[in-house]
């Protein structure tokens, strides 16, 4: 019996199944590197640096009184539970184990090596200290981040127990 369009060949359908099945898995990839345990997280390690650059920090001045008001970006706050990010190590200060230090995204943006203007930066509390290592060592970390909504100061933002990520 003829029909007004011919049947497709089996070689035809497998194609299309093989297709249809890559395509999905390709999804599923894209879906785990934007979610971790139901948490949104930063895609890429710049793309975490990106999400701290976009906190809005203003000076306000009201005759003698002075502010800082912080504004935080949605992307920033549904990441804070577990955010990952890696950066390079700035020792606070020196000690045989460290409990906490600053990361920066680049060694350019180091706040105490006297360049003008710089990126953002992070100050990070460990959970667990770890044995010190050489000033701009990379690292990666994940903690939850604290947002400092304090107006007495410019800093907004560190990342609080924070774990070593390999």
């Amino acid at each position: 019996m003829w029909t007004s369009k011919p049947p497709m060949r089996r070689s035809t359908v497998t194609l299309v199944t093989r297709i249809s099945a890559a395509l999905l898995g390709v999804a599923a990839l894209i879906a785990a590197a934007f979610w971790t345990n139901g948490t949104a997280r930063a895609a890429d390690p710049g793309e975490a640096w990106q999400l701290l650059a976009k906190v809005d920090v203003r000076e306000v001045t009201d005759g003698d009184t002075w502010r800082a008001e912080k504004k935080y970006p949605r992307a920033l706050q549904s990441a804070a539970d577990t955010f990952q990010i890696s950066g390079y190590f700035v020792p606070i200060e020196a000690q045989a184990w460290i409990q906490s230090f600053v990361l920066v995204e680049t060694p350019l943006d180091c706040p105490f090596c006297g360049g003008g203007g710089y990126g953002p930066v992070l100050e990070v509390q460990l959970k667990r200290p770890l044995r010190d290592m050489p000033e701009f060592s990379q690292i990666t970390v994940r903690g939850t981040l604290d947002f400092i909504t304090d107006p007495e100061t410019f800093q907004a933002f560190r990342l609080v127990d924070a774990v070593p990520v390999n």
